[in-house]
This record gives structure tokens, C-alpha cells and sequence, in this order.
């Protein structure tokens, strides 16, 4: 139904329709402001935050090592070892304490990650979703966000479901009631709003033609100005953002050349977004882009 709606939509309609994809350009995500070759030491940097307008911190998806890379001098300054052992995936700043996100629903505390004698704290959030991989910091609600990578439960019926969790960072406890629902076939809709072209696959069985998108969450952040939400889904190469409420304001397409595999997701407070990917088929990068607004 959708594919005919398009097909019979006036024409003028659906270029007006289109006409925010067009003009809406807060970052030219083809023309980066600057790239940074990292070390393969960040072959698998799984996530970044930020720590000041020239450092943010890194964690790579085997070991929870806390990387410092400066901006300025374009190399990892610090590390902060630990025995930990795991697929880490998302790493947040609040104040001085450093959160790292396991993917099974554990998060890492580190009160002070640049005391000699770090103090790690453990809390199991117990997600409905197996698979977790966004981690930020949500200022204004003093918590933090947590975006699952796949469906909440094994139900099939659920198989398009994305949810977005909170962790509240006074009481120091996860709410497991989703504050965002994101549903695929939404994003699949929205995908043909903003001129995205998705491919389509036959099942033999039946004969049926099935869209091939399955948007999976990487990597969230909330934007320091205008305060959307903004998710990255890696094998997807989309860049999704959302409002609070979760209603989808843009949805785009990132240009494979540019992006290899992007995993980390950050600004600066001027709205610079950076963008970590991982090696994969060439080398580690972090990119830059400038605000345009």
C-alpha cells in the first residue's frame, strides 16, 4: 500500500513533501569538517563522549579500557585500565564519573576514572532486550538513556519494536518501562518520506516482496542545542533523529564512503557532531561536522 501511495501522489505534492529533505541541512554529512585516523589500538571503538571541547573518551567492544583521545594533538593521551573483560559498547560522562554499557544490560560506574585507584560499581539493569549498545547522558532529566540494538523479547510479533531506556542517575536504578518506542516500519515509511530507497527481497515460499530494513540501534545523543535525539544504526548506515517524544524529524542515508562503520556518536556544545567508525575494511576513523545552524 505504501509503494502505490507514492506512485499516485501528485507530483508537486510529493516534492513539497520532500522539499525538508532538500533544505533541512543543519550538517553536510559529505563534506567532513575534519578526519582523524586513529590508532589500531581503536580498531573496535565501540563508543565516544565528550570530555571537554579538545579530549573525549573512548571504550572499544572487547576490553573496558577507558581511552582518552585529544583532539588537538590527533592521539589517544591517557589510558585507564581495568581487569574488565566484555562486549562494551556505550560510554557516557556525568560530571566526573564515567558509565561504560555492556551489551547484555550490565553498566560500569567509575565515580572518578582518573583516580589512580578506580572504584568500579556494577548495576544490572535487567532489559527486556538482549542486545544494548546507546549510552548518553540526558542533562536536562539528569539521567541516562540507554537505545537496545534488537527487539525487547523473543515474541515474534515484537520483531519491529526499538526501545529507548532510562537509568535514573539519583536513585541509581533503570527504568524498564521504555520512554521511546520505535517501531521499524515507521522508520520504513519515513525512509521513503525523506527519498531513502530500500531494497526489497522475494520470498520464495509465497512469493511476497519484503522490504530488507531493520534498523538497529547503535549508538545515541542528545543534541546540546536544539535537544533532539539523535540514533545511529551501524549496519543500517542511518542516522535517524528523533524529539523527545519520539516523533521522527529526519531520517538520512550515510554515504558508505564516508562512514564505514559508525559506532560512536557525540557533540560538542557548539553542535560539532563527531562520529567514530570501526576499522571493518580499512582503518579506524573519527569524523567531524560542523554545525550549521
Amino acid at each position: 500500500m505504501k509503494t502505490l501511495f507514492f506512485k499516485s501522489f501528485p507530483l508537486f505534492a510529493y516534492l513539497l513533501l520532500c522539499s525538508s529533505v532538500i533544505f533541512y541541512k543543519d550538517y553536510n554529512l559529505s563534506a567532513p569538517a575534519k578526519t582523524y585516523t586513529l590508532p589500531p589500538t581503536l580498531n573496535e571503538i565501540s563508543g565516544i563522549t565528550i570530555l571537554n571541547n579538545n579530549e573525549i573518551a573512548c571504550v572499544q567492544d572487547e576490553l573496558g579500557i577507558i581511552y582518552i583521545y585529544d583532539l588537538k594533538e590527533g592521539k589517544i593521551s591517557k589510558e585507564y585500565k581495568t581487569n574488565l573483560i566484555g562486549d562494551y559498547e556505550g560510554i557516557a560522562l556525568v560530571g566526573n564519573t564515567i558509565y561504560l554499557l555492556r551489551s547484555d544490560g550490565v553498566l560500569i560506574e567509575y565515580p572518578d576514572y582518573r583516580s589512580p585507584n578506580m572504584k568500579i560499581k556494577e548495576y544490572f539493569l535487567n532489559l527486556p532486550s538482549s542486545n544494548n549498545e546507546g549510552l548518553c547522558y540526558d542533562m536536562e532529566n539528569y539521567r541516562l538513556l540507554i537505545a537496545a540494538k534488537i527487539k525487547p523479547d523473543k515474541e515474534v510479533e515484537n520483531q519491529n519494536l526499538r526501545y529507548i531506556y532510562s537509568f535514573d542517575l539519583k536513585t541509581k536504578t533503570p527504568n524498564n518501562i521504555p520512554i521511546i518506542k520505535l517501531n521499524v516500519k515507521d522508520l520504513e515509511t519515513a525512509a521513503l518520506k525523506f527519498n531513502i530507497p530500500i531494497q526489497y527481497r522475494t520470498v520464495k515460499q509465497t512469493g511476497e516482496k519484503v522490504a530488507v530494513f531493520n534498523f538497529r540501534p547503535s549508538e545515541i545523543a542528545i543534541h546540546p542545542i536544539d535537544r533532539n535525539i539523535y540514533i545511529l544504526s551501524s549496519n543500517d548506515k542511518l542516522l535517524l533523529m528523533i524529539n523527545k517524544s519520539g516523533e521522527i524529524k529526519n531520517l538520512i542515508k550515510l554515504d558508505q564512503k564516508v562512514f564505514n562503520k559508525p559506532e560512536g556518536l557525540a557533540f560538542l556544545s557548539d553542535g560539532t557532531m563527531l562520529i567514530s567508525n570501526e576499522a571493518q575494511k580499512g582503518k579506524p576513523t573519527l569524523i567531524t561536522f560542523s554545525y550549521n545552524k
